[in-house]
Formats: C-alpha cells, structure tokens, sequence
C-alpha cells in the first residue's frame, strides 16, 4: 500500500477538529450550567445573609449530581453486560450457521444509553430519598396493615420509585436486547430476516430468561399494589379506603400472588427449556386465568353480598375512613360547643357585649381599597392593591384594622423607559391603616394612619420608621439601587423629597445589607439573563450599584423552601421597630396518608385548585419578608406536625431556631386558604366516628352541610358560598374572657336549605392560635342563614324604595358583605349599603346600615346611617350609643380628629336643641323630595307598563 502524506495529514487534521469541537460544546455547556449554579447560589445567599438558604439548593442538587451518575453507571452496566451476553450468543449463532462474523459494538452503546437513562433519573430519586433518609414516626398507624403513617409518608414512596426504576430498566433490557438481535440479523441476513431466526435456543433462551426475571421483579410491587387500595374507592359514595371485597379478597390475593408467579415462571420456564412450546405458554396462561377470576369472585361478592347490605359489611371501613380523615386535615381537633336555646337579641345582650359590638365590621375589604385609591396614592404610580385584616392595640383599645401598602405601579408610568422603571421609580412608600368599625359622618372610611408622612393616632403600635416598600405584590421587576448618589439617578420617594437612596445602614440586618453587587461579571450574566443590553452600558451602574431581584414577596418565599407550597395572600404588618414585614404563610401537603379523603375543589382560587388531590396539610411554617431589605425568614409554628420535623433535618439552618417574633406572632391571622378546605372537608365529616350512629349518617349522607350561601345575581344557580370572615367577637360562656380576632364561616344543612345550622371559628391569639371550636344551634330551632336573611332585607319596603332611588341618574349601589354576628346565644346580622356615582374618580359612601335578628319565624330589623343608629332603630331607641372614642387621621391636613372634640360620628350630640331642629327641618324637606320622585317613579312605571301592553 502506498503511503498518501496528504491523506493522512488531513485525516489527522479532521480528528483534531472533532476534538477541538467537542472540547467546545463541554466548556460551553460547562460555562452555562456554572453560571446558572453561581446565579441561583448568589439568589439564595442574598435572602438573609445570616441563613443558609442556599443549603437547600447544594443538597438537592448533590443528590441530583448522585441520582445521575448513579443512573448512568446503573443503566450502562445493564446496557454492558447485555451486550456481552448477545455479542456471544450472535457470534454463536454465526459461527453454527457459516455466517460471517461482524463487528459488533458494546461500550459506545452502553454509555448512550447510559447517558439517556440518567437524563431520565436524575430528577426521579432525590426528593424521595431526601425524606427517606430523614423520616420521621407519626406515632399513629394505618388501620389495615398496622404501618406507622410515616412510612406511607416517607419511606413507601422511594421503595415505589426505586421498583419503578429497576422494573423500567429491566423493560429496557428486554426491548433493547430483542431490537439488538433484530437489528443485527437483518443486516446478516441481507434485509430477509425472519423471526424464525429467534427460535435459536440460544437466542431464545436469553429472551425468555430475560422476560422471567422482568416477571419476578413484578412480584414485588404486588406488596405495593396491597397497600394502593388503602387509596382506593370502596363505595359508590367514593369513599377512599380498602373496603370489604378489597380486604377479604384483593388483599389477600396481592399476598399470593407474588408465590404464585413465582411458581408460574419457573414451570413455564422449564417447558421452554425443554422446547414444549404449548405447555410453556398454558403455564403462562394460568396467571390471567387466576386474576380474571379473582377480578370476577369480587365482582360478585361486591354486587350479590356486600351491595344488598352495604352499610353492614363497610361500616368499619367507613369508620377509618372518618378518623384518618378528621386527623388528616386536623379535624379530629375541633372543640364542639352546642347551643342549648337560642335567646332574641336585646338592649341588655348589646350593651352588655358592646366591645363586639363596637368591633363589628362596618366598611367591606373591596370599597376600602377603592376608598383608599382614590384619596391615598397621591400619585399616579402608587397603588392600593390588596389589605389584610390584623388585630392592633391604637390608644390602649384592641380593634381590628385593614393594613393596606401603598405599592409601586410602574405599568402607570407615562414613559415606560430602562432609567424609570429601574433607577427611579423603584419602590412603594407606606401603608394606610383603616378601622374597619368606624366610618366618618359622610359613610367613608376612617384613617389611623394615613399620608405619605405616615401621619399616625398612635405612635406605639402604628408608628412606621422606615416605609419603604421594595418587595411587595407588584413588585415583579428588578430595580438596581445605590446607597452613593455619584453617577445615578435618584429614587422616587414623592414624600417631600426626591433623592432617595438604598441605604444599607438602615437594613435589618447589617450583615444582610449586601446585595448582588454589580460588577463586571454579574453585569454580564444578567444581561444574559433578561435579555437586556442596558445593563451593560447604563452610566446609572457603578461598582457600588446593587440588584434587587426576587421583589414578589410570595415568590421570594417560595424561593427559599421549594419544598413547601407558601400562600399567595400575604399581610403586610408593622413591627415593634416601625418596619413593614410582610406574613406569608407555608404548607407541607401530601397525598399518602392511608384512608384519608382527597380534597377536591372546582373554585376558582389557585391556591385552593393547586391543593386537588392531597389530603394531609398543615400549617406548619410562617415566613417573614422585610419589605425594605427582603430579608427573609422561616419559623416553625407547629413542631408536631411529621412532615415539618423530617424537613428540618433534611435542610438544616433554613428554619430559624429563634420563635416568632412577639410583635409579628401578636398580629398573626389563620389564612383562609386553609381555613377553607377544612370548611370544604368538614361538610361531611363533622361527625364523630366514635358514635356508632353516626356512621350510618355519614354513609346515608342524611347529615351533610353545606356552606351557608348568599344572594349573587352573577352565578348561574343565582347564589354563591359565603367567604370566610374575619370578626373580633367575645366567644360565649367560658370559652374567651375577652374580645378576639377570629376566622368563621357557617353552614347550612344542604343545598337546597339555607336555615343555619353551625359555624365553624379557628382562633388567631398568639395563645390559642389555630384552635377551632364549632358551634352547633339546636337542630329544633330555625335559624335564618344569610341567604334568608338577605331575601328579608330585600322584603324592607324602605330599603327597596331606596335602593330604587339611589340608583337612579349617574349613581350606582351595592351592598357590602353580609355578616353573622355571634352574640352570647344570639345572632346579629349586620349589612352596609354603599352608594357610589358613575364617575371614576368617585368615593364609595356608605349610605344605610341595616342589622336585623330573628325573633321567632319573624326577621326584626333597624335602619341607620351608621351601626349605631342601626341599632337605635332596631330596639325604638333604648339602645345607647357606643364609646367608640378612637381617635383617627384627617387624610387631607394629617392632624388627629379627637372624637370628643369632634363629637363622636357614631352618636350624634342630643342635647342640641338648636341643631335637632335644624335637622328635624332638613329631614321634612328631603322628605318631600323623596316623595316626589317616588311619586315621578311610579308614573313612569305606570306609562312603561301601558306602553308594554298597547305594543
């Protein structure tokens, strides 16, 4: 052969080439996936300096780094030593049929598919394995099999993912090896292969070992396929559990099963060895044989012995059904409190509960934030967009407030340039604290703390030194701040000043004032990163210019503990120091707690839907998030929940060792969130399980309830559920020794009756938190439920005439939230009525407040224009006004509005003479007013209706 120079050096040439390039690919995919590791790293480290946040991250991926290459060296030695096993037998067979041997390959194969599988795996294993090594006893064990909860928690579910692993690796092998064979025979044969070729007992043999040992490894996931139908529905009701054909029968046979394949494989094995075809595959027959009989004995068991007499055969499966799910969703911790008789409301119950009743809410959420729009944002950029219920201390009195933040709005910017949206306009500015219990002369809301200098009533509990707001709800972009005013543009503040800057001094933590700093290298990631070229060219950025990224406060949280699911409502509280710390509030959920119900939900709320299909939550987790320097922070609030305690392990320093604070824990609130699926659950598992008769009411469904439901003219079935509320309300009897904030929602029988039958309370005191007590009316007594209540009110024939007139010309009104009122052993219900004009910029006044109780089959009601005067009305005068004597803010001058100097709002002066008669002459002259355009009413109504008949 002669030896080509120019060949050969170009053959050299191509191979440095590959080399070169494949060196390129790796540095270029190894320069992409470290910079996404130091991002995320600097992300997590920039939470709270002093945490180990980033803990969590490191694990998760050293455990997907080990998932990996654990995958890939499992898959390709699988992959490797199958090859060796058909490159024998196919050089076997070519020897035996005078075929010429042909190159056959092994490693390259090996570590392809090696490389795929891991792909596969690597997400598959650490999470499971996490909480594998860490598990934690729930001390309670399932009440078929006797397992402690925790494993069915922890432990079952990696079993389960390793098995899945093994078995789809193993279908791997016998898929691989048979296409291997065919792919090699083909090309043997020239294109004409035909599967007879596999009846070579050497080929053969390998196959069918290989299907035998996919076969024994399916035996062992009959252990979990017993311990599925804990999960599984054993009544038409859906109940979930393993019932009496699944425990008498399925059970039983999943014990078996795993001996009887066993055996199954190695007969039918036997045959094939021996080449008996027909008897190998009558062997392998006798499995489906077995399982559709067994499939058809439950059948019938079911439909002939167990349908006729349901109840009696799965009573004590609906019974386990009833405790794992009360425990499950921490019902079985409710207190029941049953009302003996149910009094009418009178002057004394009122004045002797007049701190509820001075309590009591009179301003709804939505009207408030549109109150507080128009007449607190000052600015165009500034925005109201939600506001959360607390309980504060304001001049010694223990009220209920709407905390609402006053956020940044950039999407109202007229110039929506780079400099605006991340130089200047960077942040919200302070709060507005309403009282939702007072309302001014005019039926608009009052403000504690009010304007842009956080004028306050009360400089103790609601003094705000630092209002900032750089993390909030809105707050989706990064901002890029500076703590020198060299070379960059100032922050907006719009309270007086303009040149406003990051100041690391003020944090709350030094240690935490470090943010991303800027340099080179991170100005060029994160350019990458958004896509945007200014962050590298901007003359606004210096060495001393900081990032602030991860501004939603709710995704911030989420951020840190990936393995919790965190609210997504947040409240905004003022802490002891005057900082604004948002709440947020963190879920550990699951699906594997044995016989308990799933939770499901057509709502539309995300965060309700995101929880179809689990049936164990707590709220184990409080979060708190600075919204001046983001520092965030994770507090365990119930040490006994499983799931938490086995996290902490897993991720130790990501909760903090400190309680709660006192000033954060003295204002905490039960979320709604959860507050609803409990109410969702308790529906149909109010009942207590150790009462034989009730058992049969659950599984009757005779005793469901349903949530007490309202008027709404935009649902299709013309009503809607009523929300969870808060009220800060003196429980009955020994129950509270005081006036408290709580969480309630009541419930009506069913569907189709809206008379009250109970109401549900969850406790919010730093003593008591979480605690839940339901009150039971007596089930021989009528008590209207709101939507009852509500046709009542509808029936007033002078709250119809106003509403009539109020809406006419450019004026709309709607009316606020129905609320239930518990007073002693009566009930109270309170309704505002708004009135607002067409125009944008308008104000919602509250025009009448109504409030009624029942008194036999009879709804007695009161009309006024605030609550008290309500009231007045309702008992002919005899009741007295309240001292709701707190002082508030004038929004316009920022001064304190005495009420003793003002007079209170809620009580107007008597002992006026004077200014009686001037109003009794006002009233007589709007009177007149009023009737005539009720008379003008009624005529046009009167010439509509003619013209609708002459037509």
């Amino acid at each position: 052969m002669i030896y080509d120079y120019y060949k050969e050096k170009g053959k050299k040439h191509y191979k440095w080439k590959i080399v070169i390039l494949a060196v390129a690919v790796i540095a270029i995919i190894g320069l992409i996936v470290g910079s996404s590791i130091y991002m995320e790293l600097i992300q997590l480290k920039e939470l709270n300096m002093q945490a180990d946040y980033t803990s969590v991250y490191t694990k998760n991926l050293l455990y997907k780094v080990v998932s990996f290459f654990a995958g890939f060296v499992t898959v390709s030695l699988f992959i490797y030593f199958t090859n060796v096993a058909v490159i024998k037998n196919l050089k076997k067979y070519f020897a035996n049929n005078n075929i010429e041997q042909r190159k056959l390959i092994n490693v390259p194969a090996a570590l392809a598919v090696g490389v795929l599988g891991a792909l596969a795996v690597k997400n598959f294993f650490y999470d499971k394995a996490l909480l594998f090594l860490n598990s934690i006893d729930f001390g309670r064990v399932d009440p078929q099999f006797g397992q402690d909860i925790g494993y069915y928690m922890f432990q079952r579910p990696f079993y389960m993912s390793l098995l899945s692993f093994i078995s789809n690796l193993w279908l791997l092998v016998v898929v691989y090896t048979v296409v291997y064979y065919a792919m090699v025979l083909l090309a043997a044969m020239g294109g004409t292969f035909e599967f007879k070729e596999f009846k070579d007992k050497t080929i053969l043999r390998h196959n069918l070992i290989n299907i035998a040992v996919f076969f024994v490894l399916k035996t062992i996931s009959y252990k979990f396929q017993r311990e599925d139908l804990l999960f599984s529905a054993f009544t038409d009701t859906g109940v979930s559990g393993a019932g009496y054909s699944n425990t008498n029968i399925w059970i039983r046979f999943y014990t078996i099963a795993p001996l009887i394949v066993l055996v199954i494989v190695l007969i039918s094995g036997f045959f094939m060895w021996k080449g008996r075809m027909k008897k190998a595959a009558v062997s392998i027959a006798v499995y489906p044989v077995i399982f559709i009989l067994v499939s058809i004995a439950s059948a019938l068991v079911q439909t002939v012995i167990v349908k006729p007499n349901e109840f009696e055969y799965e009573k004590d499966y609906l019974q386990q059904n009833m405790i794992e799910t009360r425990a499950a969703y921490g019902l079985d911790k409710i207190e029941t409190y049953d009302f003996k008789t149910i009094k009418d409301l009178t002057p004394q119950i009122i004045e002797n509960n007049r701190n509820t009743i001075d309590n009591i809410r009179v301003v709804d959420y939505a009207p408030t934030l549109e109150s507080n729009k128009q007449l607190q944002s000052n600015t165009n950029f500034y925005t109201f967009n939600t506001g959360d219920i607390l309980n504060y201390t304001v001049n010694g009195k223990e009220i209920p407030v709407l905390i609402s933040a006053r956020e940044i709005n950039t999407s109202k910017l007229q110039n929506q340039n780079f400099v605006n949206k991340t130089f200047k306009y960077t942040h919200g500015y302070g709060v507005v604290v309403n009282p939702i219990n007072k309302l001014t002369t005019q039926g608009q809301v009052e403000f504690l703390v009010s304007g842009l200098k956080m004028d306050t009533v009360d400089k103790t509990s609601l003094s705000i030194k630092e209002p900032r707001i750089y993390y909030g709800e809105l707050t989706n972009n990064f901002v890029i701040v500076s703590s020198k005013s060299a070379g960059k543009e100032p922050e907006i503040d719009y309270d007086g000043t303009t040149a406003t800057y990051f100041d690391s001094a003020n944090t709350e933590d030094g240690s935490n004032a470090e943010k991303i700093r800027l340099n080179l290298l991170n100005r060029l990631l994160f350019s990458a990163k958004y896509m945007d070229a200014n962050l590298l060219v901007s003359s606004n950025i210096s060495s001393d210019s900081q990032i602030l990224l991860n501004r939603n406060v709710v995704e911030r949280a989420q951020k840190g503990v990936p393995f919790l699911r965190v609210d997504s409502d947040p409240a905004l509280t003022i802490t002891s120091d005057g900082r604004l710390k948002w709440v947020l509030d963190a879920y550990t959920v699951s699906s594997n707690y044995p016989y308990a119900q799933n939770f499901y939900t057509e709502s539309s709320e995300a965060d309700l839907r995101a929880l179809n299909g689990t049936n164990y939550i707590r709220n184990s987790v409080k979060v708190t998030v600075d919204a001046y320097d983001g520092n965030v922070k994770y507090y365990i609030i119930d040490e006994t929940d499983p799931i938490i305690k086995a996290y902490k392990k897993v991720y130790p320093g990501v909760f903090s060792e400190e309680p709660l604070p006192e000033d954060i824990a003295l204002h905490m609130r039960y979320p709604e969130t959860l507050f609803k699926v409990q109410t969702e659950m308790l529906k149909k598992y109010h009942l207590d399980p150790e009462k034989q008769e009730n058992i049969s009411t659950f599984y009757t469904n005779q005793d469901a309830w349903s949530i007490a439901k309202y008027p709404d003219k935009s649902s299709p079935t013309g009503v809607k559920e009523i929300d969870s509320y808060y009220n800060m309300i003196k429980l009955p009897d020994n129950l509270g020794t005081k006036e408290e904030l709580i969480l309630m929602r009541p419930f009506t029988p069913s569907a189709d009756k809206h008379n009250m039958m109970s109401w549900l309370a969850v406790r919010n005191s730093k003593e008591d938190y979480g605690k839940m007590i339901l009150f039971n009316f007596p089930k021989d007594t009528n008590i209207l439920g709101p939507d009852q209540v509500e046709n009542n009110i509808n029936a007033i024939s002078e709250i119809s005439q106003n509403l009539a007139l109020w809406g006419q010309g450019s004026s709309k009104t709607f009316k606020g939230s129905l609320l239930v009122i518990p007073i002693e052993n009566s009930i109270l219900y309170v309704e505002p009525i708004y009135i607002q004009s067409d125009s944008t910029s308008s104000i919602p006044q509250v025009k009448t407040v109504i409030v009624g109780y029942q008194q036999g089959n009879d709804f007695k009601h009161g009309i006024g224009d605030n609550l008290d005067s309500a009231l007045a009305d309702l008992f002919n005068g005899t009741v007295k006004a309240g001292d709701n004597k707190i002082p508030t803010v004038d929004q316009t001058t920022g001064e304190i509005k005495n009420p003793e100097e003002e007079g209170n709002t809620s009580a107007p002066p008597a002992d006026n003479e004077q200014k009686s008669e001037i109003d009794e002459a006002k009233l007589d002259e709007l009177q007149k007013k009023l009737d005539a355009l009720m008379k003008q009413s009624e005529e046009i109504s009167e010439l509509i209706d003619s013209l609708r008949k002459s037509k």
